[in-house]
């Protein structure tokens, strides 16, 4: 047994606080974590995050500009379509 400053005893077994828990955390910088949050969501650049942390901004596939054309297309042929109501 260990007297305390106190004067109470204890068996010498030390808590383990929070401050032990995360001591070997891995700390990133914001740059290294803003790329790990671009390669999970699949997007080219992060404008913000939402009030739930869920980021918004351009995604890998509308930078590309390869598929613009054939949206277009696709949207000048349903444009002349009638309306069938």
């Amino acid at each position: 047994m260990v007297k305390r400053e106190s004067g109470k005893y204890s068996m010498g077994k030390k808590k383990k606080s929070k401050k032990d828990k995360f001591n070997n955390a891995e700390v990133w910088t914001e740059e290294q974590y803003e790329e790990y949050i671009k390669g999970i969501y699949g997007m080219e650049f992060i404008a913000g995050f939402t009030e739930n942390g869920v980021p918004y901004g351009t995604y890998i596939d509308e930078e590309d500009g390869i598929n613009d054309e054939l949206k277009i297309r696709d949207i000048s042929i349903d444009s002349d379509d009638e309306i069938p109501f």
